[in-house]
């Protein structure tokens, strides 16, 4: 007796190839959200008048700017941190420290 034909037996979402947990995926989650936001932003600006979305397309691209400008200071800050840091243990270590 023949029992794959059942209609019993239906297919399991959960079960299908590729399917990740969303616990399991958190980017699933940052990109549903991005696309949210995107959305959102893009209703908001086709409500705009005509002057207001020459202006914002002024002025949103200088902030978003100036955030990566202050985003790659603080990296290069860090970096040099590290550096100094690492060459002052090794002064240090050289110069204090017997062998």
């Amino acid at each position: 007796m023949n029992h794959y034909n059942n209609n019993n037996f239906k297919k399991n979402s959960e079960v299908d190839e590729g399917y990740v947990p969303n616990l399991l995926n958190p980017l699933s989650n940052i990109f549903k959200s991005i696309q949210g936001f995107y959305y959102q932003f893009l209703t908001w600006f086709q409500e705009l008048p005509q002057w207001a979305k020459i202006i914002s397309l002024i002025i949103i691209p200088l902030f978003i700017i100036k955030i990566l400008e202050a985003i790659i200071s603080l990296v290069s800050l860090l970096i040099t941190i590290a550096v100094f840091g690492g060459v002052s243990y090794r002064g240090y270590k050289f110069l204090f420290l017997p062998n």
